[in-house]
């Protein structure tokens, strides 16, 4: 019996601890801000503990109590009441909304009779103690804010009890057995529990229990006919009784630890849970921590249009976003917006002469200025033309006396799909590239490439002359 014992025990406090990390699980919710290790932190920290003391009618049921409907007078039971009275105290620790253990200390007297085969009642006490896994029933069967104050636990367990009795014949008041002496058993204790949340330290309820003993010895009687067989009879199980059960009702009284405790109350018909203004802390025992942890607030188009207006941008002027004559300075900057197609421009977009300039830069050693220029290419080519051999020459010569840095960028018309377009402008900007580092002696670490396909036109694409002006690599030579 005692490996039973410890494996009931061991079952029992397993289950405690995958019932706490299993809640866990349960009460996370749906939101990017949730942080489990947080849960019973900061404002979402809960008050667990609480300690009940109960005391009531107490009931036994064995050989001399168990089915005996003989009438109850005091001739023929000597005036020996059935009921006795039991309490105790309780410590309870809520591991989560719905599961919880509870070390339970109790005592009571015993007592009862039975005309019946015995001719005999019996007096005794008891004090037993227990520890148990509770159930919120009504948390689980209802959820946590159906019967709000309610709080009804279902609990099982293991324990000992300690016991003192004497067996007396009726009529006479003969002893005819006794425990002689303290006495203990194992019990197996099942109780449901119904609480009332009165205020946030205190509830009240009712209380159900009943103790299964592993014995039939509780009453000081064993099972059978023959009342001198259990002179001697300690923990066999035969006769009337296999074993003895004893419990009672209680009414119950708790106070709940905890610092600055709070109970929720309704606004607007709903009960509404305010942990975030620290006005102090719910109960475990009445409290889903899920409800506490305020969901994403979901926006409607009107308030996400509103937001989106709040935060809009000051506009831009549309001539930062235009190149009307393709030269690479938009319309914001440029002096000289309608310069003829191909041009050479300075940083204002002014038309220079290129030859004049490399001349210049090349004599007076005067550094860089900031010139855009563009390499035209045939249709699905990226083969550099005699033109554009020479402006890359130039450039060469300018980027390697004067120690200029050139960003590239390459383009092409919208003939083909977006995939093929960024590749051949790919291709387009290697070939620039190339030629400046293989043929002109360029520094590569002076370069900057990059390509965007048929993306950025500078041109319409509906005309012969709008394609060849898509088709390009835009040179900007900087300082």
């Amino acid at each position: 019996m005692k490996k039973v014992s410890r494996l009931f025990l061991s079952i029992l406090l397993g289950a405690a601890g995958i019932s706490s990390s299993l809640a866990q699980e349960i009460a996370q919710p749906n939101s990017p801000d949730y942080n489990p290790k947080a849960l019973y932190e900061g404002p979402y920290k809960l008050n667990t503990w609480s300690v009940s003391a109960h005391f009531g009618p107490g009931q036994y049921y064995g050989d001399l109590r168990e089915y005996d409907f003989f009438p109850v007078t005091k001739s023929n039971i000597d005036s020996h009441s059935e009921v006795s009275v039991q309490g105790g105290i309780t410590l309870h620790k809520q591991l989560s909304y719905l599961f919880g253990a509870k070390a339970d200390l109790s005592f009571g007297g015993l007592n009862g009779m039975k005309r019946r085969l015995y001719n005999s009642y019996f007096t005794g006490s008891y004090t037993d103690f227990s520890i148990s896994g509770t159930v919120n029933l009504k948390g689980l069967l209802m959820g946590a804010n159906k019967m709000k104050r309610w709080k009804i636990d279902l609990s099982l367990g293991a324990g000992q009890v300690w016991y003192n009795s004497k067996a007396y014949r009726l009529g006479t008041g003969e002893l005819l057995r006794s425990t002689e002496g303290t006495r203990n058993d194992w019990i197996i204790p099942l109780g449901m529990t119904f609480n009332y949340e009165l205020s946030p330290r205190f509830d009240i309820g009712l209380d159900f229990r009943a103790n299964r003993v592993n014995s039939d010895y509780l009453d000081a009687t064993y099972g059978g006919a023959d009342p001198s067989e259990a002179a001697n009879a300690t923990t066999s199980r035969k006769g009337t009784s296999a074993v003895d059960v004893y419990g009672g009702a209680s009414v119950v009284l708790t106070y709940k630890f905890g610092k600055k405790p709070l109970r929720v109350k309704k606004e607007n018909g709903k009960w509404a849970y305010h942990p975030e203004d620290g006005n102090g802390y719910y109960n475990l025992r009445y409290t889903d921590p899920k409800v506490l942890v305020k969901p994403p607030k979901i926006l409607t188009l009107e308030e996400m249009d509103s937001v989106a207006k709040a935060n809009r941008p000051e506009d831009i002027d549309p001539r930062l976003l235009l190149d009307s004559d393709g030269d690479g300075v938009s319309d914001f900057f440029d002096k000289e917006p309608n310069s003829p197609a191909g041009s050479i421009v300075d940083g204002s977009g002014r038309v220079i002469d290129f030859d004049a300039y490399v001349k210049n830069a090349l004599s007076t050693q005067l550094g860089c200025t900031e010139v855009f220029a563009n390499i035209q290419f045939k249709t699905d080519k990226s083969l550099l033309d005699d033109e554009g051999k020479e402006i890359l020459r130039n450039v060469a010569q300018v980027m390697n006396k004067n120690g200029c840095r050139l960003q590239l960028a390459g383009h092409a018309d919208r003939r083909a799909s977006d995939r093929y377009n960024l590749g051949l402008s790919k291709r387009r900007v290697e070939a620039v590239k190339d030629f400046l580092i293989k043929e002109a002696g360029v520094n590569a670490g002076k370069i900057m490439v990059d390509y965007f396909g048929s993306f950025k036109p500078i041109a319409d694409g509906s005309s012969r002359e709008g394609l060849q002006k898509n088709r390009r690599v835009e040179l900007r030579l900087l300082p």
